[in-house]
């Protein structure tokens, strides 16, 4: 039923006459016979066709080469998102390339080409890395492996190894066809390794490249990574450039439209309101088609859907809110989340009953189309003026907002519920039956919310109340969403105190709840780069670690991923600028400093011991501050058998495993990280003596937490999950 949406492969499935075209692309790569290498482009936007023209040309090939196996091209086709990791990107590429070569059915020479395309990938083999670290026991466990560098290979064995190849490739007749395809899905920096490895390294004798990408795409991504026009690197680098043949609008309309009456064959003529149809159509919804992909994406989701309330809705109207959908998902849930603002009739009662009642309902309407300015200006397929002409036509309501006008009545209503319309209040719901959950929170509540923002004490209550209600996961998910734009600038800073005052109030350690650090971090991170003063961004984090009072876990986490960010970039393994940090190496030290103070503060006022993420935060104090304070932090807590057993506690970790049916949770006991801190062989009698004669006395966190590590000291636990 549903409909794929793979390239085609043949020309017999061209539905948009491009074969012709592919086969002119095919009869040119036939007819180059000049020995040095070239570089063939096929540019074109995101869907508009380019593997399927690649693959008619392909077919185009084969068909005109049958009777000439000598002459015909060797293909090699090279997918480098399949290795998009930096590191293993070119080795890769001469890899796969040397496999092609050496099959049993190609000649002596080509097959010892491929043996020295295999030794030439060697050069470039993946630097050894040290594996993402998710853990504390990862961090420890991985220390200092040396680095391989590319820089250590001798620059003569690669000059030497490319002569080789150049030799042979020179004295070998048949072409090597090299197909890359989707480079625009690549980063930044892999494009232009792409590029740098068709022009430099793979520029051998006999090859034709063949590139195909989104031409726009590609040169901002070359402009981001290196200096100068993106433009004329590209010109440099493709010798042949072709476009595409764009697909016209009436195409892609006919394709639509045939793909709908094929859905509708059974649909009854009865239900159908061509009148209304056609405003649609013409009123927004055919803008929604770009090209192939667009037509086919949307009817995958519509059949997946439709056959459950084609019975309950107007067909029209679940057609545009489908594309909505589709399309514009943050203005599909917008609708639906604020749905009181679109549907029904403009009620004239207050504006009859006096001035006062007047000017509340005015205000009222006010802030309703407030609302659904918000929710316009979030859509991109087009503009803002004809997505709001459009959604006047799903929601007449609307046209009072915006043209100060209301000819529908209690009336009106009744007509929209018989005949299914989505602006009835009674039939809306069908519409979102389907729609994927996205946190109980109206578009309304979260501006409530947000209001708060310019008061540290009042956005902290609230959040406080929202972790009581279970929604605050929920919250910190759609808040995200309004960090771009949405806070005004003033009103940043007493939203990041906040979140840095209460965030341990609001999260769990382990279990599925464990990712609300992270959110926080994202949040506190987009807002503080609202400012491009890093100056600025360093005094509003610092000044919010030291208002903090209830929270310390989060301040040590966000300082430990600046860290990293900062790590990040003296190893040159990302793009950002010096300028782009969110603080600088002086500025992150000032900070760690800072927290090593709150964290000293917290362990003599009893704090720290009681912490839930004590380990944590053990950790980066002993990384970042005094190891003297830390170890008699640690001697006086577990001097005492309570002390003792709190501070095993403490490292009981909650690992969640994920299967096909659902999610486990399992405990965890690293002793690897516990030897960080205490002589495991000192207390381990210590734990034996009060498990056997205070057991009852004893939680069951605690219990599990000695269980585990007497069945791990003891060898009965074998494996970390």
């Amino acid at each position: 039923m549903f409909k794929p949406d793979p390239p085609i492969q043949s020309s017999k499935d061209d539905i948009l006459g491009r074969s012709s075209f592919a086969k002119s692309l095919g009869d040119a790569v036939l007819s180059y016979t000049e020995k040095e290498s070239i570089v063939v482009g096929l540019f074109g936007e995101w869907g508009s066709g380019k593997t399927s023209i690649i693959n008619m040309m392909l077919e185009h090939i084969e068909n005109v080469s049958k009777e000439k196996n000598n002459e015909k091209p060797i293909i090699f086709r090279f997918n480098p998102w399949n290795f998009s990791d930096q590191n293993q990107l070119i080795s890769q590429f001469f890899t796969q390339m040397s496999i092609v070569l050496k099959r049993q059915d190609y000649s002596k020479n080509i097959k010892k080409i491929g043996k020295k395309l295999e030794t030439y990938s060697k050069l470039f083999s993946p630097l050894k890395i040290i594996p993402v670290i998710n853990t504390i026991a990862e961090l420890l466990e991985n220390t200092g492996d040396a680095l391989k560098s590319l820089g250590n290979i001798k620059s003569h064995d690669l000059d030497s190894l490319k002569e080789e190849l150049n030799e042979l490739l020179s004295k070998q007749k048949q072409k090597i066809l090299i197909i890359i395809d989707d480079i625009d899905r690549l980063n930044n920096t892999e494009i232009r390794q792409i590029f740098q490895l068709v022009k430099s390294l793979g520029d051998f004798p006999n090859t034709i490249y063949f590139l195909s990408f989104d031409k726009e795409v590609v040169i901002k991504a070359l402009e981001k990574v290196q200096e100068g026009s993106g433009t004329a690197y590209l010109e440099k680098v493709v010798q042949i450039p072709f476009e595409i043949p764009a697909i016209s609008e009436q195409d892609v309309n006919h394709l639509l439209l045939k793909e709908l009456n094929e859905l509708l064959k059974d649909f009854p003529e009865n239900r159908f309101d061509e009148k209304h149809w056609e405003r649609v159509f013409h009123g927004g919804f055919k803008y929604f088609f770009r090209n192939i992909r667009d037509v086919t994406r949307y009817i995958n989701s519509l059949k997946f859907s439709f056959g459950l309330v084609k019975d309950e809705v107007n067909f029209v109207d679940y057609l545009a809110i489908t594309a909505i959908q589709v399309f514009m998902p943050e203005v599909y849930y917008g609708i639906r989340d604020n749905k009181e603002v679109f549907i029904g009739v403009h009620n004239q009662y207050y504006r009859q009953i006096g001035n006062y009642y007047s000017h509340l309902h005015r205000s009222i309407e006010d802030f309703d189309k407030k609302i659904c300015d918000e929710i316009i200006k979030k859509g991109d397929r087009f503009s803002e003026e004809v997505l709001r002409d459009f959604l006047m036509i799903l929601f007449p309501k609307l046209e009072y907002f915006y043209y100060d006008t209301s000819n529908y009545t209690n009336t009106s209503l009744d007509t929209w519920r018989r005949e299914c319309r989505i602006c009835s209040p009674e039939m809306v719901d069908v519409y979102f039956k389907l729609a994927l959950p996205k946190g109980s929170f109206s578009q309304k509540e979260i501006y409530e919310i947000l209001e708060l923002g310019n008061n540290s004490e009042l956005f902290s209550n609230r959040l406080l109340k929202l972790k009581e209600e279970g929604r605050i996961i929920f919250f910190l998910d759609r808040l995200e969403d309004y960090t771009v734009k949405d806070i005004p600038e003033e009103n940043i800073e007493p939203i990041i105190s906040s979140l840095m005052d209460v965030g341990d109030l609001i999260i769990k350690k382990g279990g599925l709840f464990s990712g609300t650090d992270s959110s926080i971090f994202r949040i506190v991170h987009k807002l503080l780069h609202r400012f491009k003063d890093q100056e600025i961004r360093f005094n509003i984090i610092k000044r919010a670690i030291e208002h903090a009072k209830r929270s310390l876990y989060i301040i040590v986490f966000e300082v430990g991923e600046l860290e990293g960010e900062c790590d990040k970039h003296a190893s040159k393994e990302s793009s950002i600028t010096d300028g782009n940090l969110t603080v600088n190496s002086e500025q992150l030290e000032e900070l760690k400093n800072l927290v090593c103070r709150k964290i000293e503060t917290w362990a003599d006022n009893g704090g720290l011991a009681e912490h839930l993420q004590m380990d944590y935060i053990l950790y980066y104090w002993k990384v970042w501050g005094d190891i003297e304070k830390v170890d008699s932090f640690v001697r006086n807590m577990i001097k005492d058998d309570i002390g003792l057993i709190n501070f095993v506690s403490r490292f009981l970790n909650h690992n969640i495993i994920y299967y096909r049916e659902g999610t486990d949770t399992r405990l965890k006991m690293n002793l690897e990280i516990i030897k960080e801190f205490v002589d495991l062989e000192e207390i381990e009698p210590r734990i034996r003596e009060i498990y056997s004669s205070d057991i009852e006395k004893l939680d069951e966190q605690q219990r599990k937490a000695i269980e585990l590590l007497l069945d791990t000291y003891d060898g009965k636990i074998k494996e970390n999950f």
